[in-house]
């Protein structure tokens, strides 16, 4: 619901009407995963360095700025399931897939393990977020919510972030995520 398209790189503005958060059955195309990365390769095409995103209705919505986290996030981005569908087709159709080689600190790879993070729980993403501060440490924040309504607020360290998208990245491909919640994530 963005009012001008994402491949121009402008900025939308926030819709005004109050939107439920999404269920599964509305996503249910676009894994989380995906659609974090997607999203995650955008914002380093901008240039964004500090974010807050949250799956709305139909759409993400990103809040995000171009400081360092903790920093403010001025501006607002929305990414409908069409959007992220034609970012993820334009970025495959550049890729070299003989060239690709993961990089871990890569936001969209970082993002990518959150997402895959999030569905080995079998929970529903509620934000996540680079711009929190554990004492004088900048964390990323995922808040998701269990199949049994619970609501979790996990703050992970860059070292925690990294270790998870390394043992995603191995298990990616291999398994499938049924095997991956029989691993040491299910008890996460």
């Amino acid at each position: 619901m963005t009012s001008e398209p994402l491949n121009s790189r402008a900025v939308s503005r926030r819709p005004q009407q109050n939107y439920s958060l999404r269920t599964s059955e509305s996503t249910s195309a676009i894994r989380c995963s995906q659609a974090l990365r997607v999203i995650g390769q955008d914002l380093e095409a901008r240039g964004i360095k500090t974010f807050v995103i949250r799956p709305e209705a139909d759409f993400y919505v990103v809040e995000a700025g171009y400081q360092s986290p903790p920093a403010p996030t001025p501006i607002s981005l929305h990414y409908t399931l069409d959007d992220i569908e034609r970012l993820d087709h334009e970025e495959r159709e550049r890729r070299d897939d003989d060239a690709v080689v993961e990089d871990f600190l890569r936001l969209s790879q970082i993002l990518r393990a959150i997402g895959s993070y999030v569905t080995c729980k079998e929970a529903r993403l509620l934000s996540v977020s680079n711009n929190a501060l554990m004492g004088a440490m900048s964390v990323v924040r995922i808040e998701y919510e269990t199949a049994q309504g619970e609501k979790v607020v996990d703050d992970r360290s860059g070292f925690a972030i990294y270790d998870m998208c390394v043992s995603f990245y191995r298990l990616r491909g291999s398994l499938s995520v049924k095997h991956v919640r029989n691993t040491h994530w299910a008890h996460l």
